[in-house]
């Protein structure tokens, strides 16, 4: 088993996140909101950090924290973006971006080396809270620590910690549905304006529901927010991102609605960064609700659950050039495609939540596969099906070479019930 690359971090865990494809990983939740979650707590060695009470449970030892996540996500090559709480001052932000990102002669930037990092991490996002109410106050607290941030490195992309929204927004000063129970988008305007006077980038992060087998009405309502945004912005520059998809299982329904949520904001094309909630979960230890982790892991074994799949299916076969799609006759499937930067491969993904299987024609307008076989990977089975430790394997894509009869710009296939299916056209 081992370590990897002389880290705290388990090899085999390390190699399991890397060959699901991941890109990105966000270190946050609800554990940041414990008053006594504070980055200077988490630096040094780790028998000397402070102990503190957390929001899950009565004791953490601050083994793992925030710059251990950075040098991992370093190490395996993801984006890191690490969340802060509120109640941290402006001059601890400013020595985080210095220890972060600050050369080793600087007084932070000296610690980091201290702490086995000579050079800085290049850090580029950092989150300010969780699930928050963004309002006058949360603004009051979000605007000198993303003032003390910029003025020590200016490249960072500041995030807005937002929560759920659980009705589509018409009027930004006007919102109904909102977990936090904001009444308005006043108090992000106002954070818009402040970005736009500093000429930054602000991001807006929010969780959506994928329970499954569909996203719930929150996915819905997400696009409305982005629309919102856009009418406050006047200019400013700002993205909406997703750093929580949120579900209580871990089952082949959770996996439709997770790839029913990726096709759909691909298609959409605005949002950045997906993520789902949660990346790791130690197998038989969940006692906190939220049973839903794509990679499991015990003392001896990693092994994915259908949404891990369903993960590493998009990013294996991730194409960068977006293509429109038409589904026609009330198919019930939920598609997206895309193409490679060269025009030679093209990638369609279908999702059908129903319990039955449906036959469709795939109609291709300025693409003509040059070979006879497709790539196709398909991930079907019942609602309820997950993986255990005695059997990792019940749920897995199957792998085939579809001989797809290609002509006249169509080809016909039958998507499997209940099933995410991948196909590689070249």
């Amino acid at each position: 088993m081992g370590a990897y690359k002389g880290l705290p971090v388990r090899r085999d865990v390390a190699e399991a996140l890397i060959d699901q494809g991941l890109t990105v990983l966000r270190y946050g939740g609800p554990m940041i909101n414990h008053p006594e979650y504070r980055w200077k707590k988490m630096i040094g060695p780790r028998e000397q950090r402070p102990p503190h009470r957390n929001t899950w449970y009565p004791y953490s030892s601050n083994g793992w924290g925030i710059p251990d996540f950075l040098a991992f996500c370093e190490a395996a090559g993801f984006l890191a973006i690490p969340a802060f709480n509120m109640d941290e001052t402006p001059g601890e932000m400013a020595d985080f971006a210095e220890y972060a990102n600050g050369p080793a002669d600087s007084t932070w930037g000296a610690r980091r080396a201290a702490d086995g990092h000579p050079e800085p991490f290049g850090l580029r996002h950092i989150e300010l809270g969780n699930e928050e109410r963004v309002d006058d106050s949360y603004f009051a607290k979000f605007a000198p620590l993303a003032e003390a941030i910029w003025a020590r490195d200016p490249q960072t992309i500041v995030g807005v910690g937002d929560f759920v929204y659980g009705q589509p927004i018409a009027d930004p000063l006007k919102v109904e549905g909102a977990a936090s129970g904001i009444r308005s988008l006043a108090a992000h305007q106002r954070i818009l304006q402040l970005a736009q006077a500093h000429g930054r980038e602000v991001w807006f992060e929010v969780h959506v529901g994928t329970d499954g087998p569909r996203p719930d009405a929150t996915f819905g309502a997400l696009f409305s927010y982005l629309d919102a945004l856009t009418k406050l912005a006047d200019g400013a520059k700002f993205k909406v991102v997703v750093f929580e998809f949120n579900a209580g299982n871990h089952t082949q329904k959770r996996a439709l609605a997770n790839a029913l949520a990726l096709n759909a904001l691909e298609r959409d094309g605005r949002v950045p960064v997906a993520v789902s909630a949660n990346a790791l979960q130690p197998y038989g230890q969940n006692d906190n609700g939220w049973d839903q982790g794509l990679l499991f892991l015990n003392q001896s074994q990693v092994w994915l659950h259908p949404p891990g799949w369903v993960t590493r299916m998009v990013s294996t076969n991730y194409q960068p050039r977006h293509v429109p799609v038409d589904v026609s006759d009330d198919a019930g499937l939920g598609v997206c495609a895309a193409r490679s930067a060269d025009g030679k491969v093209l990638v369609v993904r279908v999702v059908n939540v129903g319990d039955r299987p449906v036959p469709a024609a795939l109609r291709l307008e300025g693409f003509a596969p040059s070979k006879p076989v497709a790539h196709v990977e398909e991930l079907t089975a019942p609602l309820d099906a997950r993986n255990t430790a005695d059997d990792p394997t019940t749920v897995q894509p199957h792998v085939t070479d579809w001989q797809h009869e290609f002509a006249h710009g169509e080809v016909r296939r039958v998507f499997l019930a209940h099933g995410f299916t991948v196909v590689r056209f070249e």
